[in-house]
């Protein structure tokens, strides 16, 4: 799901490069979709996930403080966006880290297409107007978001997710 939103936002950078404003409202797309994806706790979590589903909560934060109305400007200004993507990379690394074993692989894949995409930010500056005129860095995002493997792992990681932190309901 996340790879398969991130591959929906590449193809709208593809459209959208020459709007400026339409560009960003396609990156307001990419991290929900992270914290979406990654987050599907509640309160009636199992007890020997719910330090992993804690951090799922986290990286939903960490995203929507990002991407979301909370802080436009996260994508609007290069120190902004920056910042966030920090925040974002720093509780990303924390699942890989605090994941159970049975999904610690699919986590690390994820994480890594997170690490991937934030390494292309930072060399571009976090200038999103900037990569999204460039064919370049499109395709790099592209190539990330249509891996095979991050998609696959994103599929068994939300059935893991809702199987073991039950949304309350």
């Amino acid at each position: 799901m996340l790879l398969k939103r991130a591959a929906d936002t590449v193809h709208l950078m593809k459209i959208w490069s020459t709007s400026p404003r339409s560009y960003k409202r396609a990156l307001v797309l990419v991290l929900p979709i992270l914290g979406t994806t990654l987050t599907a706790c509640g309160s009636t979590e199992k007890a020997d996930y719910s330090a992993f589903c804690t951090l799922a909560t986290q990286m939903q934060a960490a995203s929507a403080d990002g991407a979301h109305s909370q802080n436009p400007a996260a994508i609007t200004d290069p120190k902004n966006m920056e910042a966030s993507w920090a925040k974002i990379t720093t509780v990303a690394s924390k699942m890989t880290a605090g994941s159970p074993e049975a999904i610690r692989p699919d986590v690390t894949t994820m994480v890594d297409s997170i690490v991937a995409m934030d390494k292309i930010f930072k060399a571009n500056q976090y200038d999103l107007l900037s990569m999204s005129k460039s064919p370049e860095v499109r395709e790099q995002l592209a190539a990330i978001s249509s891996d095979t493997k991050v998609s696959q792992a994103s599929t068994r990681f939300s059935s893991f997710m809702t199987k073991n932190c039950p949304t309350p309901k």
